[in-house]
C-alpha cells in the first residue's frame, strides 16, 4: 500500500511501526540521543524487513502443509515437514528464480512456487524504487531549506530576506521569488504525502528543519499580508504571490499537524518584535515615512500570525521525540 498508493493515510502495518518507533525514541532513546539522526533511514530499513518477513511468512504458511505432498525432495531420502523447512522453500521461492532441492509436484504446488517467484521479483524492484523516490524527494527537500537559508544571509531572519527587495524598486522580482517558494512548497507538500516517511528525515544542521522552512513562509506571507492590508494601494507585492505563498504555507502546516504532531501546543501572545523591525524597514523607504502606522501594521501582523502560530509551535516541540509534552497520539 505505501509503494502501490503512497499516500500519507498510512495502513496497519506502516502505522504500527511507527508507533513503536515512537515509543521507542521517547522512552528509551530520550529527546536528546543524537541516533535519532538515524531515524529516517532506520524506518526505512525497518518498513522493508517488516514487508519482506510478512511476505516470507504468507508463503510459508501456504507451502508447509504442501511438504511431502506437492512439495517434495529431488533425491530418494524423506521430506522433512517441519516449518523451518517450509521457511527455506518459501525463501529460496521468492527469491530465486527455479527450484532447489525440494521440487513441486503438483499443480498446485508449481502454482504457488511461480506465484512466489513473481511476487518476489516484483517486492524487490518496488521497494527499490520506493527508496530511490524517497531520497529523490529528500534531495529536494533539502535543497529548498539551504535556498531559504542562503535567502535569509544563513541567518534564518526572515526580515534579512525581505529588507533587500524592499530597498529595491524591482518588485516584479519579490513577486516571482514568491510564486517560486510557493511552487516549491507544494512539491514539498506532496512528497510528504506521497513518502510520509520524509518527516523522520532529522539532520543536525537547524537549517534542513521543517519548522524553519515553514517559519520562513509563514512569517514572509504574514507580513506581506499585514502591509497589504494597512497599505492596500500601495503595498510594495503583488497579493497574487502572497495569496499563494499563504495558503501553501498554511497547507503544509496543517498536513504535518495531522500527520506527525504528538500534542499540542498552546501559545496565546504572539511576538511582534519582527513587525516592529519589519514595520521600522518599511518606514525608512521614503515613499513609506508618513503613511504607515507601526501599531496598526502590528496588529494586522499579529491577526495573520493566530491562524498558524500554536499549530507551528506544536510542530517544532511535539513531533516524534520531545520533553516539552506528553505523548498521547493516535
Amino acid at each position: 500500500m505505501a509503494v502501490l498508493y503512497p499516500r500519507a493515510v498510512s495502513g496497519p502495518i506502516t502505522a504500527l511501526t511507527y508507533r513503536i518507533y515512537h515509543h521507542i525514541s521517547r522512552r528509551i532513546l530520550g529527546p536528546k540521543s543524537r541516533l535519532l539522526l538515524l531515524s529516517g533511514p532506520v524506518l526505512i530499513v525497518t518498513q522493508a524487513t517488516v514487508w519482506a518477513t510478512l511476505l516470507l511468512l504468507g508463503v510459508t504458511l501456504i507451502v508447509w502443509p504442501q511438504l511431502g505432498v506437492g512439495i517434495v525432495g529431488s533425491n530418494a531420502s524423506p521430506t522433512e515437514t517441519g516449518f523451518v523447512t517450509a521457511i527455506y522453500y518459501a525463501g529460496f521461492s521468492v527469491t530465486t528464480l527455479g527450484v532447489g532441492d525440494l521440487v513441486p509436484k503438483t499443480a498446485f504446488a508449481r502454482m504457488v512456487t511461480i506465484t512466489s517467484a513473481a511476487i518476489g521479483f516484483s517486492f524487490f524492484t518496488l521497494v527499490l524504487a520506493y527508496i530511490i523516490s524517497v531520497y529523490s524527494a529528500l534531495g529536494r527537500r533539502n535543497q529548498f531549506a539551504s535556498e531559504i537559508d542562503y535567502r535569509t544571509g544563513r541567518t534564518g531572519d526572515t526580515l534579512a530576506y525581505l529588507q533587500l527587495h524592499l530597498a529595491s524598486d524591482d518588485r516584479a522580482l519579490l513577486n516571482q521569488d514568491l510564486c517560486d517558494l510557493a511552487s516549491k512548497l507544494a512539491d514539498l507538500l506532496e512528497s510528504h504525502h506521497f513518502y510520509p516517511a520524509l518527516h523522520y528525515f532529522r539532520f543536525s544542521e537547524p537549517r534542513y528543519a521543517m519548522s524553519r522552512m515553514l517559519r520562513f513562509c509563514l512569517e514572509t506571507a504574514s507580513l506581506l499580508h499585514a502591509i497589504s492590508e494597512v497599505q492596500a494601494n500601495r503595498s510594495p507585492v503583488n497579493s497574487e504571490a502572497t495569496e499563494r505563498l499563504w495558503h501553501a504555507s498554511l497547507q503544509m502546516l496543517e498536513d504535518a499537524k495531522k500527520h506527525f504532531v504528538i500534542c499540542r501546543v498552546s501559545r496565546d501572545e504572539v511576538d511582534l518584535s519582527l513587525a516592529r523591525r519589519f514595520s521600522d524597514q518599511v518606514r525608512s523607504i521614503v515613499s513609506y515615512q508618513s503613511t504607515l502606522d507601526p501599531d496598526t501594521f502590528a496588529s494586522a501582523y499579529s491577526s495573520s500570525c493566530h491562524k498558524w502560530s500554536n499549530d507551528l509551535a506544536s510542530l517544532e516541540q511535539c513531533t516524534m521525540t520531545s520533553p516539552h509534552c506528553h505523548h498521547n497520539s493516535d
